[in-house]
């Protein structure tokens, strides 16, 4: 019979996913490397739930406009029930040196991005308005704008996986 320790381990388990673009990735985490997966596209290669954290950094601006939601989704999908992301990267308002001089980027994200996935803020029901399904539900538990290196300016948000039934 199992301890009741190893039936905790068992039950808390999953991986560290890092999906970062550059940098040096998260110790004892599985990386897009590891996967051979492009972050920028909605399929993560995992099993659903298996995802206990995730560490996003300078990655969403490169998302297709067309794929941000179901991006968002997709990333739903792997976490498991109340999984946290840390997600960080050039912050997309127009005084942002970051985001602006680099003709690469492709979506704008600033803090107030990420009130479209929380049903407990206003801007999560207005998807359909603008012909959208809702996306999977996120909570976000802090959302901020922070200075960044060399003089510009990032976004750092913690959002953690909520039920699809909300």
């Amino acid at each position: 019979m199992k301890t009741r320790a190893a039936k905790i381990a068992k039950a808390k388990a999953g991986i560290l996913l890092d999906l970062s673009l550059g940098g040096t990735p998260q110790p004892n985490s599985v990386t897009c490397a590891d996967l051979k997966i492009d972050p920028r596209k909605p399929k993560f290669l995992l099993p659903t739930g298996s995802v206990h954290t995730c560490v996003a950094t300078h990655i969403l601006e490169y998302v297709e406009p067309t794929q941000v939601w179901q991006w968002f989704d997709e990333l739903h999908r792997v976490m498991r029930p109340g999984g946290t992301v840390y997600f960080s990267g050039p912050y997309g308002g127009d005084e942002s040196a970051g985001w602006v001089s680099d003709p690469s980027h492709r979506v704008r994200i600033t803090e107030g991005t990420f009130a479209w996935l929380d049903p407990r803020l206003p801007f999560f029901q207005q998807h359909p308005d603008v012909g959208r399904k809702l996306p999977k539900p996120w909570h976000v538990l802090q959302a901020t704008r922070a200075p960044g290196t060399h003089g510009t300016t990032t976004y750092q948000v913690v959002m953690r996986s909520a039920k699809a039934s909300q």
